[in-house]
């Protein structure tokens, strides 16, 4: 449990309270940034990247507010940041067709195994498709908030999002079919 006494601690720059932080968010964040990259050593340079942000900008940190949105924005910016540094960034524009999504129910696999096969589903995305994916659904930004993060346009943005879908579609019909 982090009290206000820890967050205070931690914006006066204690390092137990840091420590403290960094132990309970740092798995969560792992995940928020493996979904932004294409692997778990840029997963790690991002959580990095964004806890050293976090313990730069402590002082910034108004504890009447929670610890945990604010650590999350910051590893989402870092992953975004990173992604626009180390990726050749591109957004794909062609003329799929937009069909429902159709999901096939599978309720003997456990959380984890959904997760692998979710990760192993959206690193197949292009870099776009998949940081736009991610912002809007998983994050729950709006299209005009990713357009401002990304500096495109909304529009945009939606076109990034369908695709992303369909493609997953594609990628679960494919992977259907080769179990088969």
């Amino acid at each position: 449990m982090i009290t206000e006494s820890i967050l205070n601690d931690f914006r006066n720059g204690k390092k137990a309270a840091y420590d403290i932080i960094y132990k309970s968010y740092s798995a969560a964040m792992f995940g928020i940034s493996l979904r932004y990259t294409r692997c778990r050593d840029d997963a790690q340079d991002v959580l990095q990247e964004a806890f050293i942000k976090i313990y730069v900008n402590r002082e910034k940190y108004d504890v009447s507010q929670p610890i945990g949105a604010w650590v999350k924005t910051i590893t989402i910016n870092s992953a975004l940041t990173y992604i626009k540094q180390n990726y050749k960034f591109t957004l794909i524009e062609d003329e799929l067709d937009f069909d429902e999504i159709h999901y096939e129910q599978e309720d003997s696999l456990d959380l984890e195994t959904l997760q692998q096969k979710l990760l192993k589903i959206l690193n197949q995305l292009p870099d776009g498709y998949r940081t736009v994916f991610n912002l809007f659904t998983v994050d729950n930004l709006t299209h005009k908030e990713i357009a401002e993060y990304l500096e495109i346009s909304e529009g945009t943005s939606k076109s990034q999002y369908f695709k992303a879908k369909k493609m997953i579609q594609q990628i679960i019909e494919k992977e259907k079919v080769n179990h088969e």
